[in-house]
């Protein structure tokens, strides 16, 4: 045995494993105020606190083992008293229904969202505790309820939760989506308003189109062979988006992937999926998003020095049209262009596969729309002109249905309640507890759409806004508009649903005036929705396609 000193007394190993233990009680008590995600304090309160109570075991044991016996009995009662009061009455989301394993840890929680599936869970989670509100976490709850959206995403709602810590790495150059600050939001959200208002958004207009061109020209260069419309769709998204957060640099379309470009940005949100849900566990994830955000910043660098001809969303960003006062630091231009990226060409992209899968195996759908499309851009006019957009009410209709039924955040935005809890509409909901409307289960409650809740029918959207129709349908019809919320809610909302709207409906009017689309032979239609993948934002797989030019006559 090694004694401390001489003429001290020593611990008895009883004392010793009870301080230690008390130790571990009193850091959960700390945890439950003060939940670290920082590094210091990680390292502090798991390595350096246990490290130092090894030497009350010193008396007893040698220095290797009165570690080992400190580490273990700290954590043993560390993790022990976590996950009793976690699933204890005392927990004060002990009310609210949910399975066990969600209750303990939130690598629980990583488990169900691992395989991209986490949409389909929770909304599992709804229907078989026939609950609007769920715990889907340790501290999280998920709401069904359609009236909860403008107390939890209004103008008065509540700020942003704590993935978006995770999701940024605590940085303080985080983009405009990562701040849970409202202040902060507010003021890193005035030049994206500028930018992506209607004005700004006609300035983008000729160099949309000349994507969009480029895009049905590579679409009709593989006529009568099988392609991956939907690899066509992201290389398309990704140059645009080059296009508006850099001045360029991007030619997927004519050059393909050749510096892994698109991968990075894949992989990038993979890792920025994980960092979410496990804040703590962001210094360990794979080097993607690192990589994205050396590419972007490289890329910002050259626009800033090269300048442009056109007006694009960095120069709102970076103030050169000297609407504010002060210039941000490069460090967050980047990060608003690197969002602009990610946000911008993943999302488009997905919901522009989305919306042939869906009339390509809905055909009526498919004619009828075309048909539309043949009115107001009959053989050889310039569907690449815009302003007809506002009166295709049926193009309208499918975008709206794509949406309802694929919405490009199916889990919805993480919020969190403040140190006081808020009431909403007649729930508590405690102090520091994460909430989200969960939109894939709104958007598919019989009690906001029917009928044919889960099935593609852009007429409803048509229905909705012609009253005698419904009288005419002779049969139980809602259609609950205020539940439907794609493009998120608030002042927190998708601040380019404007631009992301544009982009769809030039897209889809030039491919079906120009040729005619059809799935590829034998395609497992099932395959669609089981490849789809749940990483916040929502991942498509293949659309295997063949292409060929309309015959007009």
């Amino acid at each position: 045995m090694i004694s401390l000193s001489q003429g001290a007394p020593a611990i008895s190993v009883l004392d010793a494993v009870f301080v230690t233990v008390a130790v571990g009680l009193l850091t959960h008590i700390y945890f439950n105020r003060f939940e670290p995600f920082r590094r210091l304090p990680l390292i502090v309160s798991l390595l350096f606190l246990p490290f130092c109570l090894s030497v009350v075991f010193l008396p007893h044991f040698s220095i290797p083992s009165s570690i080992a016996i400190a580490f273990l009995t700290f954590h043993a009662t560390l993790l022990t008293s976590i996950a009793l009061y976690r699933v204890s009455p005392f927990h004060p989301l002990s009310g609210f229904p949910g399975p066990m394993g969600l209750k303990l840890s939130a690598l629980w929680v990583y488990k169900t969202a691992a395989d991209g599936k986490r949409h389909l869970y929770i909304q599992r989670l709804h229907q078989q505790y026939n609950s609007d509100v769920v715990r889907i976490g340790p501290n999280e709850i998920s709401f069904r309820d359609a009236t909860a959206i403008v107390p939890i995403m209004g103008p008065n709602g509540l700020p942003k939760g704590p993935m978006w810590d995770g999701r940024t790495r605590y940085s303080s150059n985080r983009a405009l989506i990562g701040w849970r600050d409202l202040k902060m939001h507010a003021k890193r959200r005035r030049p994206w308003t500028l930018g992506l208002s209607t004005a700004a958004i006609k300035e983008y207009e000729p160099t949309l189109a000349e994507r969009v061109e480029q895009l049905a020209c590579l679409a009709m260069k593989f006529e009568g062979q099988t392609v991956d419309l939907a690899d066509f769709f992201r290389k398309f998204s990704f140059d645009f988006m080059g296009d508006m957060a850099f001045g360029g640099g991007s030619e997927l379309m004519r050059d393909g992937d050749v510096d892994g470009s698109m991968q990075l940005l894949l992989d990038g949100i993979a890792d920025s999926n994980v960092s979410g849900i496990l804040p703590w566990f962001r210094y360990h994830i794979p080097s993607a998003l690192n990589n994205l955000i050396t590419q972007t910043a490289a890329r910002a660098t050259a626009r800033i020095q090269n300048g442009t001809q056109r007006k694009d969303l960095f120069h709102y960003l970076n103030n050169e049209d000297g609407s504010a006062k002060e210039s941000p630091p490069l460090s967050v231009v980047v990060a608003e262009g690197r969002l602009v990226t990610i946000a911008g060409s993943d999302t488009t992209s997905a919901t522009l596969s989305n919306i042939l899968f869906l009339l390509l195996t809905h055909r009526n759908e498919y004619k009828r729309l075309q048909e539309e499309i043949d009115r107001f851009y009959p053989p050889g006019e310039n569907s690449l002109d815009s302003s007809f957009h506002p009166e295709m009410h049926f193009l309208d209709a499918v975008i709206n249905e794509t949406l309802r039924l694929y919405p490009v955040i199916p889990s919805g935005s993480q919020r969190a309640t403040q140190r006081r809890g808020t009431l909403i509409n007649s729930l508590y909901v405690p102090p520091n507890t994460s909430v989200r409307v969960h939109t894939w289960s709104v958007h598919r409650d019989p009690r906001n759409f029917s009928p044919f809740t889960d099935a593609f029918w852009p007429e409803r959207w048509l229905i909705a806004d012609d009253p005698s129709s419904v009288e005419r349908l002779k049969i139980p019809f809602t259609h609950n508009v205020n539940a439907y919320h794609p493009f998120s809610y608030g002042p927190a909302n998708c601040v380019g649903k404007g631009l992301a709207l544009k982009e769809l409906k030039m897209v889809i009017c030039r491919l079906l005036q120009q040729a005619e689309i059809r799935l590829q032979d034998g395609y497992d239609l099932s395959e669609w929705e089981r490849i789809m993948k749940d990483c916040y934002t929502l991942e498509v797989g293949r659309l295997p396609v063949v292409i060929s030019p309309r015959c007009t006559d």
